[in-house]
């Protein structure tokens, strides 16, 4: 699915059900864990003369998530909105020069949520759904691997699983905590990366 036609999709379920019964939004803040495959990045530097090569990322940080959603019932809803996902950072050490990279990555989630309430106030809930993300990288390198240098970017649709908790504070007003999990964001093009990602947040209930 082309993502100027995935992004218009998520919109127009939030607005139709905005009027509607059991329409909510979120506001989370996040914590991202992400992990870096860093082939594509090791093997552009060795492709254009790096030797003795040696490479680490580190990927953690604190980001933002916006969501809507309707709810059809106690157990069921629908949910979709923007994640940012953070970035991974790259360095690589070789014989003669280094190199720095890093690979960003942000996009539109669409998720159904199957919730159990355990108690009046208190839920648990497991989501799966899709997101489409812009992932970008780029890399600097020394010479003499100077030519590895360069950026590309790339739209890719991931699955998304999920798992979390509700608690209501008022009618109105939740207090929700998610645990989210994407792999593969990018291409051969561009590296990939997955993510592990804690939220905290308020839900309102309209």
């Amino acid at each position: 699915m082309k993502f100027q036609y995935f992004v218009p999709l998520v919109f127009i379920l939030v607005s139709a059900t905005a009027s509607a019964d059991g329409f909510y939004a979120l506001g989370e803040v996040t914590h991202s864990n992400n992990s870096l495959n860093r082939d594509a990045f090791n093997n552009e530097l060795s492709a254009s003369g790096a030797t003795g090569l040696t490479s680490s990322d580190k990927g953690s940080g604190n980001q933002w998530r916006l969501q809507g959603g309707y709810r059809f019932s106690p157990n069921l809803a629908v949910e979709g909105g923007f994640i940012d996902f953070g970035k991974d950072k790259y360095t690589a050490a070789y014989a003669g020069g280094s190199a720095q990279g890093k690979l960003k990555a942000s996009g539109i989630d669409v998720a159904a949520v199957l919730s159990l309430p355990v108690t009046d106030n208190f839920s648990v809930f497991g989501k799966a759904g899709v997101v489409a993300a812009k992932v970008k990288s780029s890399l600097v390198a020394n010479a003499p691997a100077t030519a590895a240098s360069g950026s590309s970017s790339a739209t890719v649709v991931r699955p998304l699983l999920g798992v979390g908790a509700s608690y209501k504070l008022t009618q109105n007003v939740d207090l929700r905590a998610d645990f989210d999990h994407v792999s593969g964001l990018g291409k051969t093009s561009t590296g990939k990366m997955s993510d592990n990602m804690f939220s905290l947040g308020v839900g309102y209930n309209f």
